[in-house]
């Protein structure tokens, strides 16, 4: 879990990345880890920006499953948000807001999300070698 006083995406980005050049280092040979870390900052940034996980005390659960041929990553928000994280309708060209789950539908093999207990939503996504 991420979480204490305002929840700080880099945080969680650096906690799986070093998840991942770490304990499981030698499992992810093969994997794009940018483009992990990537979709990572993405949906964190939606969990605090739509969920109670961006008020203070707030948090996320990160859980990373690496298997020989994919690699699955996992982010439940604090609950709260106005309902299942979606992809938005398509608005202007140049909206500043809105293309984190459009950057995660275009990088993963696979991704979707879970209801959860008390509203909170898990994003995840799979990529695999």
């Amino acid at each position: 879990m991420c979480s204490g006083g305002v929840l700080d995406v880099r945080e969680v980005r650096a906690r799986v990345q070093r998840t991942l050049t770490g304990a499981l280092a030698g499992s992810v040979d093969g994997f794009d880890l940018d483009d992990v870390d990537l979709m990572v900052s993405e949906i964190a940034t939606n969990a605090v920006r739509h969920s109670a996980s961006g008020r203070r005390g707030g948090g996320v659960w990160v859980t990373v499953l690496v298997s020989r041929e994919r690699l699955r990553v996992e982010i439940q928000d604090d609950g709260g948000s106005a309902g299942r994280p979606r992809i938005p309708a398509q608005g202007a060209g140049w909206d500043e807001h809105g293309r984190g789950l459009l950057v995660v539908n275009g990088l993963a093999d696979r991704w979707g999300t879970l209801p959860g207990g008390d509203g909170r939503f898990t994003v995840w996504f799979e990529v695999t070698r």
